[in-house]
């Protein structure tokens, strides 16, 4: 005889705020698993977190909502028109086969609710929705970085599948929320946390991402403080004046809230290469802590001037270089 095993999602208190998620039974009949976990990141969303391999099919409850019990509602499942009629239901979630379940009114069709079902693999390392950084590790997909110490910083990653979007971000340090933007075309964020940094950091950033294509959900995240992804921009005003290169910082170092300070490496490279050229011409490249540089007393006929900055105290990457054809 098979055996059922059940859990109650969630109370009436979230049944009367219109959630449709209400239960999740997993039916247990010669599965090798069936330990199915539920929860929900956000309003009209519900999540079967369940095993790797083989594992028994998930019956989930449904309500339209305790305002249309006495409606005559139908439903839909991504967008199209289903057998399912009544203010409550129960579907069959068979490995990836879940989407979004919306109820109607059968007289004109207008919406009333719906409840986005989706299912993620536990555990979730086996990802297949974004693709890994260059040179990391399998747990490396997602990119931050910062141009200064202000508490904003911008996030990446790169789809692999073209459906892909963004279900959710999460940012917090210390359990205060970071307030994150997505980006039109979903492949990252923009996040601003209020303040700037002016003491040493005592608490990470910890930044998640839910992905989700078709049915299936993937939670994406990295934990970093903001010292450790701060790349500082291009050098601005690089100029000659009398025997001297001299540049300013960055346009977007903040001066007032920048704990740690600049260093600037410097290069000349010949007429028309690129800055990244190596080696550089008979000068070694130079670090230095001040904006200002002498001039090569013995210098070809030209050559380009090269200089860029990074953290002086953190090892954080160095920005992009600025250059001055001489």
């Amino acid at each position: 005889m098979d055996r059922y095993m059940s859990l109650q999602l969630f109370t009436s208190d979230l049944q009367m705020r219109g959630l449709l998620a209400l239960m999740v039974v997993c039916v247990a009949s010669n599965f090798v698993s069936c330990v199915v976990t539920i929860y929900s990141p956000m309003d009209k969303v519900l999540v079967l977190s369940v095993p790797h391999g083989p594992r028994a099919p998930s019956n989930v409850s449904l309500v339209c909502g305790e305002a249309y019990k006495d409606q005559d509602v139908v439903w839909k499942k991504n967008g199209q028109s289903t057998r399912y009629v009544g203010n409550q239901l129960t579907v069959r979630v068979e490995e990836m086969m879940a989407g979004n379940f919306s109820c109607h009114l059968r007289r004109d069709g207008s919406y009333l609710n719906h409840t986005l079902v989706l299912v993620q693999l536990n555990p979730d390392n086996m990802t297949v929705l974004l693709e890994k950084l260059p040179g990391s590790s399998d747990t490396q997909h997602i990119l931050c970085s910062g141009n200064n110490y202000s508490g904003s910083f911008n996030c990446r990653w790169t789809k692999k599948r073209e459906n892909a979007a963004v279900l959710l971000v999460k940012a917090e340090r210390n359990s205060t929320a970071i307030a994150c933007e997505v980006d039109a075309d979903g492949s990252g964020v923009r996040c601003n946390e209020r303040g700037c940094v002016k003491q040493e950091e005592s608490h990470f950033i910890d930044f998640s991402v839910y992905i989700y294509s078709n049915a299936r959900l993937e939670k994406y995240s990295r934990v970093f403080f903001l010292r450790d992804i701060v790349i500082p921009g291009r050098v601005t005003n690089l100029r000659l004046e009398g025997e001297r290169f001299l540049w300013e910082e960055p346009e977007f170092w903040e001066k007032p809230c920048s704990f740690y300070q600049l260093q600037f490496e410097v290069k000349r490279v010949q007429h028309g290469a690129s800055c990244q050229a190596f080696p550089a011409l008979k000068e070694k490249t130079e670090i230095l802590a001040d904006k200002s540089f002498p001039i090569y007393k013995k210098k070809p006929k030209k050559y380009v001037f090269c200089v860029r900055a990074q953290d002086k105290y953190t090892g954080a990457p160095w920005g992009e270089y600025s250059k001055l054809d001489v």
